[in-house]
């Protein structure tokens, strides 16, 4: 989505801000766009391994970027799905130590060949309570409806929630 102080132009299924024109986004033959929002890539790099980055990616770097992730800090991402894997690449780049949060035992491999040094199953509630107060940083990219409030006992002092997979429904947040 490109965005500015009038408002928001979704780039897939949504208007263009005459109201009447649909975007198409990345189903999209040709487009027309002002040349701030292009990016030029080169002819030298694979198009499909490209593509992530421009849309899993940006939602996780930037985030994350904006968080302070650097080396040394604890990261837990919940979800290893089309944004939590990127989140997991971006967050152990950046040199914190990665824990993929999830309730599917079958995620770990997976989750530490992208680069994940730990793996918590959020269903082990032992686990869990080993893990208060541990995260300087979650990042929860689960976009079907959960509980993302049983994460926030797991951020420690001035820890942040980063939550990038909203579901559509309106979450339950007790105080």
């Amino acid at each position: 989505e490109n965005y500015c102080v009038e408002g928001m132009t979704g780039t897939y299924n949504s208007y263009e801000r005459d109201g009447k024109t649909l975007t198409q986004g990345g189903y999209s033959t040709d487009i027309v766009v002002n040349e701030r929002y292009v990016l030029k890539v080169s002819p030298t790099l694979d198009l499909k391994a490209v593509a992530p980055l421009l849309c899993a990616g940006i939602t996780t770097y930037s985030p994350l970027v904006y968080a302070g992730v650097k080396a040394g800090m604890k990261v837990g991402i919940v979800g290893l799905g089309g944004l939590g894997h990127m989140g997991v690449k971006f967050a152990a780049s950046f040199g914190a130590e990665v824990t993929v949060l999830s309730t599917s035992p079958n995620k770990e491999v997976d989750a530490k060949r992208l680069g994940a040094t730990k793996f918590l199953l959020t269903t082990d509630k032992d686990a869990m309570a080993a893990h208060a107060n541990y995260f300087d940083v979650i990042l929860d990219a689960i976009s079907a409806k959960h509980d993302f409030t049983q994460y926030l006992d797991l951020l420690d002092l001035d820890g942040k929630l980063l939550v990038v997979g909203l579901p559509s429904e309106q979450p339950k947040v007790s105080p």
